[in-house]
């Protein structure tokens, strides 16, 4: 099963790759094809939260360096690099941000993903070609497995016990305003009072990412 649905995808990839790099004039004004409902892929899975074991609960590291590899790295700009050299796309910001947001401890794939789709239109606005690259980049989204999400959330996150969390995310705001903003540091502890659980921290992280 597991080798079908892999020989599916590797079919499908080369359609959309064949239809924006080959395709005539009259064929290129079309849409790429829509596989989202494909079935056998599993697409609507979502993948799980992370979380910590017993009564602990998870918080971002303090001192987590965030890191981007750009928008070939998400998948789709590999495969466009078959119809030309890789470019650095009107949308990379949002490349940069969907790295970001992976590594906020607490977020969600699937809410990353939207939030990158969101921004890649915004960004690309009546620009077809980058319409083109940013639309590969959310299809492969779609069929991305959690692998690399969980790798990202579980470098992000530390367990801690949920007396000590109040301050650890304190701590991780701090020190966060410390490197990119110092004169918003004394923020720290109101804005984790607000932020009391891992959810609204994930979401105050990617305010302040963006």
């Amino acid at each position: 099963m597991i080798r079908t649905s892999h020989y599916q995808l590797v079919f499908i990839l080369l359609c959309i790759v064949n239809h924006q790099a080959f395709g005539n004039d009259e064929e290129k004004e079309k849409p790429p094809p829509d596989f989202s409902n494909f079935g056998g892929l599993g697409l609507d899975k979502p993948c799980p939260s992370f979380r910590c074991s017993g009564r602990m609960t998870p918080v971002q590291k303090s001192r987590y360096k965030y890191t981007s590899s750009g928008c070939s790295a998400m998948g789709g700009g590999s495969m466009m690099m078959m119809a030309g050299p890789p470019k650095k796309e009107a949308y990379s910001v949002c490349c940069d941000l969907w790295h970001a947001c992976y590594q906020t401890c607490g977020a969600s794939k699937k809410g990353c993903d939207k939030d990158f789709d969101a921004c890649s239109k915004e960004n690309c606005g009546a620009d077809e070609e980058c319409s083109k690259s940013a639309n590969m980049n959310t299809m492969m989204l779609q069929f991305g497995v959690c692998q690399k999400f969980d790798t990202f959330q579980y470098q992000a996150c530390d367990c801690v016990s949920k007396d000590k969390a109040p301050e650890k995310r304190a701590t991780a705001i701090r020190n966060f305003y410390k490197k990119n903003a110092p004169e918003n540091a004394a923020k720290a502890d109101q804005l984790a009072k607000k932020a009391d659980t891992t959810g609204k921290m994930a979401g105050l992280f990617k305010k302040l990412l963006a």
